[in-house]
C-alpha cells in the first residue's frame, strides 16, 4: 500500500507559475499599451494583476497532495486554503503536458478531470515523472514495471501495435479539412484593429500597402492586360492565393498540436499522445465514455477520411480550462470505419445498424419554414426593383427545397439492445452513438407545429452532454413512434447498470 505521505511540488514550480501567468496577461498588457483606450484606469488593473501574479508564485509553497489509499486530497491557497478530495474512482482523465522546458528539468504538469465537469478537478504544477508514475499507478491501478523488463516482454509477446498514427500527409489533409488557420487570421486581426496610431500600427499598414503594390506590380507584369477578363483572374488568383495562405496557417497549427499522434489502447483505456513543442498524453478509460461521434464534412468525403470524438462524464469544457481531448481519432481512412470503431467501443454492433429515416412529412414542413425565411432578404429588393426580388426568391425557393430534400435524406436514428445512435447533416455530416448504459434522461418534446402535424422530437441526454456538441436529438418523428421509443429506452435503461 503506498504511503499517505505530504507531498510537494517540485522545487522548479515558481517558473511555470509565473510563465504560466504571464502568458494569460501578455495580451491585455499589449492591447493596454499600444491600444487605442490610454486610460490610467487600464494601467491600473494591469499593475494590479501583474502583482497578483507575483504573488500567486507563493501559492506553490502552500500546494500540499496526499496519494491516499482510495483518494487524492489536496490542500492549497494562501489566504482562502482550499481542500479537496477525490476519490480515484471518480477520476475520469488523466492529462499530462510537457513543453519543452518540462522535458529540459523532468517534469510535467498534471490535470485531473471527475465527473462534476466545468474545469480540472486537480491541476498539479509540477511534479517530476516519478510521482506522475505513482499517480497513475494509484488511478488506474496499473503494477510499475522496470521499463527495460517491460521493453522485453513487449517483443516476446507480440505488444499490439497503436490504433492509430498520423504520418506528416494525414496531418497535412488535417490541416487542409478543419482550417484552422481562419482562427490564427481571426486573432491577427482582431489585435491589429486594437492597435492605436503609432509606430507599430503605421509599420504594419506600410508593410501591407508594399506587399499589395508588389503583388499587383508582378500581375500586372506576368499576366499584362487581358482587358475585360483581368479584373476576374486577378480576383481568381487572389482568391487561390488567400486559400492556400490559410491552408499553410491551417497545416502549421495541426503540425505543432499532432506531431508524433499515437492513439493506444491498454487494459481497457485509451491514450494519446501529441505535440511538438508541447507534449501532451491524455487516458481515458472506455468505459467512461459518455458519446462517440464520427465526423463527416464535405473535405472528409473528398479525401475520404473521417473524425471520430468522445465525451466524458462533465469533463474540461474548452482549451481554457485546461487540457482537451475531444477527437480521440483526428482524421483515419473511411475504410478503417469500423475497425476502429469497434477498437474504442466493443460493446457495440457497428457491423449491425440499421438506420430509420424521419418523416417524410418533415419535407414539407422545412421547405415552408425556408420558404417564408427568404421572404426576409427578399422584400427590401423589391423597393429596388421587382425582377431582382423575383429572381432571388425563386433562386431561394429552389435552394430550399435541395437543402430540405438532402436533409430529410440524410437524417436518421438507429436503437438496438445496446445504444441509440442519430445522425444528421447536408455539408457537415455527423453521426452520434449513446450506450444505453450512459443514459440518464429521455425526453418527448411537442412544438406548437409538431403538434398540428402529430410529430415530436425525442432527446436523450448523458452525463457529458456539453454545450454546441451533436447529441442524440431526433425531430420530425410521429407522437405515437417518439413514446414507443421513449418506453422501450426507459425499460432497458432501467434493466441496465449505470456506468460513469
Amino acid at each position: 500500500m503506498q504511503s499517505s505521505e505530504e507531498r510537494k511540488l517540485h522545487k522548479s514550480s515558481p517558473i511555470f507559475i509565473l510563465l504560466d501567468n504571464i502568458k494569460k496577461i501578455i495580451f491585455p498588457i499589449l492591447i493596454a499599451l499600444l491600444g487605442s483606450g490610454g486610460s490610467y484606469w487600464e494601467y491600473i488593473a494591469l499593475a494590479i494583476a501583474l502583482i497578483v501574479s507575483l504573488l500567486s508564485i507563493v501559492q506553490y509553497r502552500f500546494y500540499r497532495y496526499w496519494l491516499e489509499p482510495n483518494q487524492i486530497r489536496v490542500k492549497e491557497g494562501v489566504i482562502f486554503r482550499n481542500e479537496r478530495q477525490v476519490p480515484y474512482k471518480r477520476i475520469q482523465n488523466l492529462n499530462l503536458s510537457q513543453n519543452p522546458l518540462h522535458r529540459i528539468l523532468g517534469v510535467v504538469t498534471v490535470q485531473l478531470e471527475s465527473a462534476s465537469g466545468g474545469k480540472p478537478e486537480a491541476v498539479i504544477n509540477v511534479v517530476d515523472m516519478a510521482a506522475v508514475k505513482e499517480l497513475k499507478q494509484m488511478i488506474h491501478g496499473d503494477t510499475p514495471v522496470d521499463e527495460n523488463t517491460e521493453a522485453s516482454s513487449d517483443e516476446a509477446s507480440g505488444k499490439k501495435p497503436a490504433l492509430l498514427t498520423l504520418s506528416f500527409a494525414e496531418i497535412v489533409r488535417y490541416g487542409v479539412i478543419t482550417n484552422k488557420g481562419l482562427v490564427i487570421l481571426a486573432v491577427v486581426f482582431g489585435f491589429l484593429s486594437q492597435l492605436s496610431d503609432g509606430y507599430i500600427k503605421n509599420y504594419v499598414e506600410s508593410r501591407m500597402v508594399a506587399f499589395a503594390d508588389w503583388f499587383s506590380n508582378g500581375f500586372d507584369s506576368f499576366v499584362g492586360d487581358l482587358g475585360a477578363l483581368t479584373i476576374v483572374v486577378y480576383v481568381l488568383l487572389l482568391t487561390i492565393l488567400g486559400l492556400l495562405g490559410l491552408w499553410l496557417l491551417s497545416v502549421s497549427f495541426a503540425l505543432f498540436k499532432l506531431h508524433e499522434f499515437e492513439l493506444l489502447k491498454s487494459h481497457g483505456k485509451l491514450q494519446a499522445t501529441m505535440g511538438l513543442l508541447t507534449r501532451m498524453q491524455a487516458t481515458i478509460p472506455m468505459s467512461r465514455i459518455q458519446t462517440l461521434t464520427v465526423r463527416n464534412s464535405m473535405l472528409h468525403r473528398w479525401f475520404k477520411r473521417l473524425t471520430v470524438s468522445v465525451e466524458t462524464a462533465g469533463g474540461v469544457n474548452n482549451e481554457k480550462q485546461g487540457l482537451t481531448l475531444k477527437e480521440i481519432a483526428p482524421l483515419f481512412p473511411a475504410a478503417e470505419r469500423a475497425r476502429l470503431l469497434y477498437q474504442i467501443q466493443p460493446d457495440i454492433s457497428w457491423q449491425g445498424i440499421q438506420w430509420k429515416p424521419i418523416e417524410r412529412k418533415a419535407l414539407r414542413r422545412i421547405i415552408k419554414r425556408l420558404t417564408l425565411m427568404s421572404l426576409l432578404p427578399v422584400i427590401p429588393l423589391y423597393f429596388s426593383h421587382w425582377f431582382y426580388a423575383a429572381a432571388s426568391f425563386v433562386v431561394l425557393v429552389l435552394l430550399s427545397f435541395l437543402y430540405a430534400r438532402a436533409y430529410v435524406k440524410h437524417t436518421a436514428y438507429c436503437l438496438d439492445n445496446d445504444m441509440i445512435g442519430f445522425k444528421s447533416g447536408v455539408i457537415f455530416k455527423k453521426e452520434t452513438y449513446v450506450r444505453l448504459s450512459k443514459i440518464q434522461t429521455v425526453q418527448v418534446k411537442e412544438s406548437l407545429f409538431d403538434r398540428r402535424y402529430g410529430m415530436a422530437k425525442l432527446e436523450v441526454d448523458t452525463a457529458g452532454a456539453m454545450v454546441g456538441a451533436h447529441h442524440v436529438e431526433i425531430p420530425y418523428i410521429m407522437l405515437q413512434d417518439a413514446l414507443r421509443i421513449q418506453s422501450k429506452l426507459v425499460e432497458r435503461v432501467s434493466s441496465k447498470q449505470f456506468v460513469w
